[in-house]
């Protein structure tokens, strides 16, 4: 079984959560995945890429992704055969995000570009008719960056959702994830 972390606007494949995930789960090949959420194409190309690195092998894939890797875990599992979880998961990025220069978070001296045309690529990337894929939602309903009342009635009906009081945006506490995520590798197609 595999398990990939999506990071978020501004975040890493380096995150805690993928080690948090290793560690809680062992017996799976957990990996974070260094891609670019904030620029559609460029994601596309390497989400597929690492996709198919995969295509063969009898694994099956679990997307988490938090935030903006909540939009792209879903997008995922509407276009591939894989399980995902969109935890805080940001649904509108052309509407959510700025453009402009953004320094990475944590220990990279980095700076990511947000263009209009970013932006605006989102829209080939929405998830807006069936077939949905396999999803859960995981949010905390104290989000202070993303809606959580308009995300649960964006996607009630359509995936499982599991609402936390506390947490935030960047969703602490991660671990109450784990039966979740335990439950989709236990799932069968």
């Amino acid at each position: 079984m595999n398990i990939w972390y999506l990071h978020g606007f501004r975040s890493s494949a380096n995150s805690p959560k993928v080690k948090a995930m290793q560690q809680a789960f062992p017996n799976c090949h957990v990996k974070g995945i260094s891609y670019t959420p904030h620029s559609p194409l460029v994601a596309e190309e390497i989400l597929i890429n690492e996709y198919e690195k995969l295509i063969g092998k009898d694994d099956q894939l679990v997307v988490v992704g938090t935030s903006l890797g909540g939009f792209w875990a879903r997008w995922l599992a509407s276009e591939l055969p894989v399980k995902s979880l969109m935890i805080n998961p940001s649904l509108h990025p052309d509407r959510t995000l700025e453009t402009g220069e953004f320094k990475v978070y944590g220990e990279f001296d980095e700076t990511i570009k947000v263009t209009d045309k970013d932006l605006q690529d989102f829209n080939h990337y929405k998830v807006t008719s069936e077939p949905y894929g396999h999803c859960e939602v995981a949010l905390s309903m104290d989000d202070e960056v993303l809606d959580s009342e308009k995300t649960v009635k964006e996607l009630e009906g359509i995936y499982p959702i599991h609402r936390f009081q506390a947490g935030s945006h960047r969703f602490a506490e991660f671990e109450r994830v784990f039966p979740m995520i335990k439950q989709l590798i236990g799932q069968k197609f």
